[in-house]
């Protein structure tokens, strides 16, 4: 994890978890084993708070900003575990394709582009009609359904204890907004559940 200052509700940042590491090490690895074993994602790290980033044009559209989740340095080191322990196992049982260019080690925007492009002028050297279809999908997290994506991973051996630990991870999580006025008090919104707008 990078030496950071932001945090979030809880105010503990990473740089402050990396200076006690030495310290917390010992309880931080029972935590986390505990809650590989049992399949339950502590309630107490489901809690984000969103900062909106302007991103564009008109400060005072809503829509040019993009809304930045800030999240428990805690809640951060055992998502690294999970994420670490799934990429393996579907790395291992080669459920990526080869297409599949984000989210994945030794890929990139730039290994796409050049895979598209050597594709197109391939075709174009063989004499063949190039065709593309280019779709933006915002916001399409925001619309993944969590059951479907449940019964993904089960189909891909993402059972038992693992799954209902993801299960846990998905369901039941909080959000609220914090900003700053024009004279830099702090406002916070209540905490709610969020909906996906799909």
């Amino acid at each position: 994890m990078k030496l950071k200052d932001s945090h979030g509700y809880d105010e503990i940042s990473t740089k402050i978890l990396k200076m006690s590491a030495p310290y917390i090490l010992s309880p931080l690895t029972y935590i986390s084993n505990k809650i590989l074993s049992t399949g339950i994602f502590p309630d107490r790290l489901k809690f984000s708070e969103v900062k909106p980033l302007y991103k564009k044009a008109n400060t005072s559209d809503f829509s040019d900003y993009r809304p930045i989740s800030l999240l428990p340095s805690f809640s951060k080191i055992i998502e690294k575990i999970m994420y670490k322990r799934l990429y393996h196992y579907l790395d291992q049982q080669k459920v990526f394709v080869d297409e599949q260019h984000g989210f994945r080690q030794k890929t990139s925007m730039e290994t796409a582009a050049f895979s598209l492009l050597n594709t197109i002028l391939s075709s174009l050297d063989k004499k063949k009609i190039v065709g593309g279809l280019f779709l933006d999908l915002q916001r399409a997290f925001d619309c993944v359904s969590n059951n479907i994506l449940l019964s993904k991973l089960n189909f891909y051996g993402i059972s038992g204890k693992a799954n209902k630990l993801l299960e846990s991870y998905i369901t039941d999580r909080y959000q609220r907004v914090v900003m700053k006025d024009k004279f830099s008090n702090k406002l916070t919104s209540k905490w709610v559940f969020p909906r996906a707008q799909c």
